[in-house]
Protein backbone atom coordinates (compact mmCIF):
# COMPACT_ATOMS: atom_id res chain seq x y z
CA UNK A 1 0.00 0.00 0.00
CA UNK A 2 1.54 3.45 -1.03
CA UNK A 3 1.97 5.82 1.47
CA UNK A 4 -0.22 9.13 1.95
CA UNK A 5 1.23 11.92 -0.14
CA UNK A 6 3.16 10.71 -3.32
CA UNK A 7 2.97 7.92 -5.60
CA UNK A 8 6.47 7.23 -5.86
CA UNK A 9 6.44 6.58 -1.85
CA UNK A 10 4.98 3.02 -1.65
CA UNK A 11 7.34 1.91 1.20
CA UNK A 12 9.29 3.15 4.60
CA UNK A 13 12.62 3.97 3.80
CA UNK A 14 15.26 7.03 2.90
CA UNK A 15 15.28 6.44 -0.55
CA UNK A 16 11.74 5.45 -1.26
CA UNK A 17 11.49 7.99 -3.18
CA UNK A 18 15.05 8.40 -5.34
CA UNK A 19 13.48 10.59 -8.18
CA UNK A 20 11.29 13.25 -5.94
CA UNK A 21 14.58 13.18 -3.60
CA UNK A 22 17.23 13.54 -6.34
CA UNK A 23 15.55 15.99 -8.56
CA UNK A 24 15.69 18.86 -5.49
CA UNK A 25 18.90 19.77 -7.17
CA UNK A 26 17.24 21.62 -9.97
CA UNK A 27 16.40 24.61 -7.06
CA UNK A 28 20.21 24.27 -6.09
CA UNK A 29 21.37 24.62 -9.26
CA UNK A 30 18.60 27.18 -9.85
CA UNK A 31 20.12 28.84 -7.04
CA UNK A 32 23.45 28.76 -8.27
CA UNK A 33 23.07 30.15 -11.38
CA UNK A 34 20.90 33.18 -9.92
CA UNK A 35 24.12 33.82 -7.67
CA UNK A 36 26.07 34.00 -10.37
CA UNK A 37 23.62 36.02 -12.83
CA UNK A 38 23.55 38.25 -9.91
CA UNK A 39 26.73 38.57 -9.23
CA UNK A 40 27.45 40.21 -13.41
CA UNK A 41 25.44 42.94 -12.38
CA UNK A 42 27.51 45.90 -11.57
CA UNK A 43 25.56 47.33 -8.38
CA UNK A 44 24.80 43.78 -7.15
CA UNK A 45 25.56 43.53 -2.96
CA UNK A 46 23.61 42.85 -0.42
CA UNK A 47 23.86 46.11 0.85
CA UNK A 48 22.16 47.27 -2.14
CA UNK A 49 20.02 44.68 -2.94
CA UNK A 50 19.60 42.73 0.18
CA UNK A 51 16.48 41.25 -1.47
CA UNK A 52 17.77 39.74 -4.23
CA UNK A 53 20.36 37.78 -2.03
CA UNK A 54 17.71 36.15 0.41
CA UNK A 55 15.39 35.20 -2.09
CA UNK A 56 18.24 33.28 -3.86
CA UNK A 57 18.83 32.00 -0.06
CA UNK A 58 15.46 30.88 -0.22
CA UNK A 59 15.95 28.90 -3.73
CA UNK A 60 18.73 26.62 -2.16
CA UNK A 61 16.94 26.28 0.79
CA UNK A 62 13.75 24.97 -0.89
CA UNK A 63 15.42 22.28 -2.49
CA UNK A 64 17.41 21.44 0.97
CA UNK A 65 14.31 21.59 2.65
CA UNK A 66 12.57 19.31 -0.26
CA UNK A 67 14.99 17.06 0.19
CA UNK A 68 14.45 16.26 3.79
CA UNK A 69 10.58 15.80 3.14
CA UNK A 70 11.07 13.68 0.72
CA UNK A 71 13.76 11.28 1.91
CA UNK A 72 13.34 11.29 6.17
CA UNK A 73 9.72 12.09 5.52
CA UNK A 74 8.54 13.12 9.21
CA UNK A 75 6.32 16.17 10.19
CA UNK A 76 9.38 18.56 11.20
CA UNK A 77 10.95 17.22 7.82
CA UNK A 78 7.06 19.05 5.68
CA UNK A 79 7.68 22.39 8.18
CA UNK A 80 11.21 22.68 6.29
CA UNK A 81 9.64 21.86 3.24
CA UNK A 82 6.74 23.98 2.71
CA UNK A 83 7.81 26.86 5.12
CA UNK A 84 10.44 28.06 2.68
CA UNK A 85 7.67 28.16 -0.55
CA UNK A 86 5.69 30.51 1.45
CA UNK A 87 8.45 32.65 2.27
CA UNK A 88 9.87 32.70 -0.77
CA UNK A 89 6.36 33.44 -2.38
CA UNK A 90 5.86 36.03 -0.05
CA UNK A 91 9.39 37.83 -0.24
CA UNK A 92 9.30 37.65 -4.30
CA UNK A 93 5.96 39.03 -4.28
CA UNK A 94 7.49 41.92 -1.73
CA UNK A 95 10.46 42.26 -3.89
CA UNK A 96 9.05 42.33 -7.31
CA UNK A 97 6.11 45.07 -6.02
CA UNK A 98 8.79 47.02 -4.98
CA UNK A 99 11.51 47.11 -7.88
CA UNK A 100 9.72 46.46 -10.58
CA UNK A 101 5.79 47.44 -10.22
CA UNK A 102 7.10 50.93 -8.20
CA UNK A 103 4.45 50.49 -5.30
CA UNK A 104 4.69 52.24 -2.32
CA UNK A 105 5.16 50.14 0.93
CA UNK A 106 1.46 50.97 1.94
CA UNK A 107 0.27 50.01 -1.63
CA UNK A 108 3.15 46.55 -1.10
CA UNK A 109 1.08 46.08 1.97
CA UNK A 110 -2.04 46.03 0.28
CA UNK A 111 -1.53 43.31 -1.96
CA UNK A 112 0.27 40.94 0.33
CA UNK A 113 -3.15 41.66 2.24
CA UNK A 114 -5.09 40.82 -1.30
CA UNK A 115 -3.08 37.54 -1.66
CA UNK A 116 -3.78 36.14 1.61
CA UNK A 117 -7.21 36.95 1.24
CA UNK A 118 -7.34 35.08 -2.65
CA UNK A 119 -5.64 32.45 -0.70
CA UNK A 120 -8.34 32.16 2.66
CA UNK A 121 -11.24 32.66 -0.11
CA UNK A 122 -9.50 30.03 -2.45
CA UNK A 123 -9.01 27.12 0.26
CA UNK A 124 -12.32 27.98 1.93
CA UNK A 125 -14.40 27.50 -1.52
CA UNK A 126 -12.66 23.89 -2.64
CA UNK A 127 -12.68 21.06 -0.49
CA UNK A 128 -9.19 20.31 1.94
CA UNK A 129 -7.54 17.91 -0.26
CA UNK A 130 -8.87 18.64 -3.70
CA UNK A 131 -6.55 18.91 -6.96
CA UNK A 132 -3.73 16.37 -4.58
CA UNK A 133 -3.22 19.02 -1.70
CA UNK A 134 -2.55 21.62 -4.46
CA UNK A 135 -5.61 24.36 -3.76
CA UNK A 136 -2.58 26.37 -2.22
CA UNK A 137 -0.79 27.00 -5.17
CA UNK A 138 -3.82 28.37 -7.16
CA UNK A 139 -3.46 31.79 -6.11
CA UNK A 140 0.04 31.90 -7.12
CA UNK A 141 -0.90 31.28 -10.52
CA UNK A 142 -3.50 33.69 -10.75
CA UNK A 143 -1.06 36.51 -9.45
CA UNK A 144 1.86 35.31 -11.74
CA UNK A 145 -1.05 36.06 -14.71
CA UNK A 146 -2.02 38.86 -13.28
CA UNK A 147 1.48 40.80 -12.71
CA UNK A 148 1.86 40.00 -16.54
CA UNK A 149 -1.13 41.53 -17.73
CA UNK A 150 -0.25 44.60 -15.46
CA UNK A 151 3.30 45.00 -16.59
CA UNK A 152 2.27 44.40 -20.07
CA UNK A 153 -0.73 47.24 -19.90
CA UNK A 154 2.41 49.12 -18.45
CA UNK A 155 4.91 48.62 -21.19
CA UNK A 156 7.31 47.12 -19.10
CA UNK A 157 9.60 44.35 -20.91
CA UNK A 158 9.54 41.85 -17.87
CA UNK A 159 5.60 41.00 -18.97
CA UNK A 160 7.27 38.00 -21.63
CA UNK A 161 9.01 36.75 -18.69
CA UNK A 162 6.12 36.64 -16.56
CA UNK A 163 3.75 35.13 -19.21
CA UNK A 164 6.16 32.35 -19.75
CA UNK A 165 6.71 31.75 -15.86
CA UNK A 166 2.97 31.55 -15.65
CA UNK A 167 2.62 28.68 -18.53
CA UNK A 168 5.30 27.04 -16.51
CA UNK A 169 3.92 26.98 -13.29
CA UNK A 170 0.67 26.05 -14.19
CA UNK A 171 2.40 23.18 -16.43
CA UNK A 172 4.14 21.98 -13.30
CA UNK A 173 1.05 22.71 -11.07
CA UNK A 174 -0.17 19.67 -13.35
CA UNK A 175 2.28 17.95 -12.75
CA UNK A 176 1.72 17.78 -8.95
CA UNK A 177 -1.69 17.42 -9.43
CA UNK A 178 -2.05 14.45 -11.66
CA UNK A 179 0.71 12.25 -9.48
CA UNK A 180 -1.29 10.47 -7.34
CA UNK A 181 -4.21 9.87 -10.31
CA UNK A 182 -1.35 8.59 -12.38
CA UNK A 183 -0.08 5.74 -10.14
CA UNK A 184 -1.07 2.84 -12.22
CA UNK A 185 0.35 3.47 -15.49
CA UNK A 186 3.44 5.33 -13.90
CA UNK A 187 4.28 4.02 -10.55
CA UNK A 188 6.79 6.49 -10.21
CA UNK A 189 4.60 9.48 -10.47
CA UNK A 190 4.79 13.16 -11.81
CA UNK A 191 5.88 14.98 -8.81
CA UNK A 192 9.48 14.99 -9.66
CA UNK A 193 8.25 16.77 -12.79
CA UNK A 194 7.41 19.57 -10.39
CA UNK A 195 10.39 19.97 -8.98
CA UNK A 196 12.17 19.64 -12.27
CA UNK A 197 10.14 22.44 -13.96
CA UNK A 198 9.94 24.98 -10.82
CA UNK A 199 13.79 25.07 -10.61
CA UNK A 200 13.59 26.21 -13.95
CA UNK A 201 10.57 28.67 -13.41
CA UNK A 202 12.35 30.23 -10.11
CA UNK A 203 15.49 30.67 -11.82
CA UNK A 204 13.54 32.64 -14.82
CA UNK A 205 11.76 34.67 -11.67
CA UNK A 206 14.89 35.78 -10.14
CA UNK A 207 17.03 36.60 -13.57
CA UNK A 208 14.06 38.50 -14.80
CA UNK A 209 13.83 40.20 -11.24
CA UNK A 210 17.67 40.77 -11.61
CA UNK A 211 18.20 41.89 -15.14
CA UNK A 212 14.64 44.64 -14.87
CA UNK A 213 14.85 45.31 -11.27
CA UNK A 214 16.10 48.68 -11.62
CA UNK A 215 13.38 49.42 -14.82
CA UNK A 216 10.49 50.39 -12.39
CA UNK A 217 7.47 51.62 -13.70
CA UNK A 218 5.73 55.07 -12.45
CA UNK A 219 5.46 55.11 -8.24
CA UNK A 220 1.58 54.12 -7.60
Amino acid sequence: MRLPEYCERSAEGLWAEPLNAITNAAFLIAAWMAWRAWRRQPDASWKAQPDIGVLIILVAVIGIGSLLWHTVAVPWAYLLDAGPIVAFIHAFLISFLWRIAGLSWPGILGVVVLYQLVTLATMGILPAGALNESVGYLPVLLFLLAMAVWLHLRGHPLWRRLLLCSGLFALSLGFRIADLFLCNALPFGTHFLWHMVNGLLLYLLLEGLIQHGTKRCQRA
